[in-house]
């Protein structure tokens, strides 16, 4: 029979381990490691491939010092393009952490910019445009540019009433030609309206956060801004036979309201690749 100190030492050790484990499990759910999750695309409609850097919800979030973390992680991908899908400036945030990310990003590659709705609030979209553009980033709204054999279409309101997020949607679905339209548009619920004009192959999106709180391989999201609870698209790709949605998780950590749980930020990464070519 099992003496007494042995058998309290045994209890220790267990309930020792179980705290332990706890921990783990804690700091697992709240770590906010950057990752770089990538997808790949073929199409009939390019003839050649083209690598896409997807930049949303960034709302001038710190990622080291010059950002370096973030500029390394888009660095080590070599992206032709980069696309900046809105919320990139915040209304209530210092937004120093952003002009020092956009001065580098421009310095190294092309930088496609639609609006948030964090840069639509207090009339703050005129002065967040107008600083992304003198750092040499393009601002869409409304309107459609070709780039290596695929044309990004930026969904964007103007914010002062010349334009209205649909209407900027429509603009760009009527300028849009017959190769491979990619869709900026910052609300990824609005998918419908996207797909109705039948001109997108691509949309891509933010705005979700990921949903906040994952629960790892049974529940994606469990809250999102204009969906709600357990929303439709939280984060990732979503097909359909009018086209495909990538929903990026987005980068901000900190300022969030609700705690990110198993829901790291995320840099996404597209490759569109023609049909039957294998990627290295």
């Amino acid at each position: 029979m099992e003496n007494a100190p042995k058998r309290k030492s045994r209890q220790i050790f267990i309930k020792l381990l179980a705290l332990l484990l706890i921990i783990f499990l804690i700091l697992s759910a709240i770590s906010f490691p950057l990752k770089t999750v990538s997808y790949m695309i073929y199409t009939d409609k390019v003839t050649e491939p083209v690598r896409i850097a997807h930049v949303s919800d960034l709302h001038s979030e710190y990622y080291g010092r010059d950002m370096k973390n973030l500029i390394e992680a888009i660095d080590g991908q070599s992206p032709d393009v980069i696309v900046l899908t809105g919320d990139i400036f915040d209304d209530i945030r210092d937004n120093e952490n952003t002009r020092i990310f956009l001065k580098a990003a421009v310095s190294e590659y092309p930088c496609y910019y639609v609006s948030g709705n964090h840069e639509q609030r207090k009339g703050g979209w005129k002065n967040f445009r107008e600083e992304a553009a003198d750092l040499g980033v393009t601002v869409l709204e409304g309107e459609n540019v070709s780039f290596k054999g695929i044309t990004i279409c930026g969904a964007s309101s103007t914010g002062d009433g010349r334009l209205t997020f649909d209407e900027s949607v429509k603009k760009c679905a009527e300028e849009s030609g017959n190769g491979f339209n990619v869709l900026l548009a910052h609300y990824p619920e609005k998918v419908d309206y996207y797909r109705s004009f039948g001109k997108f192959d691509l949309v891509l999106s933010g705005h979700a956060h990921g949903g906040q709180w994952r629960v790892p391989f049974l529940i994606n999201g469990v809250y999102a801004p204009d969906q709600g609870i357990f929303p439709e698209y939280a984060g990732g790709m979503y097909e359909s036979a009018d086209g495909i949605m990538i929903v990026s998780r987005g980068l901000s950590r900190t300022n969030d309201i609700i705690p990110r749980i198993f829901n790291n930020p995320e840099l996404v990464i597209i490759d569109i690749l023609p049909e039957g070519e294998v990627e290295n």
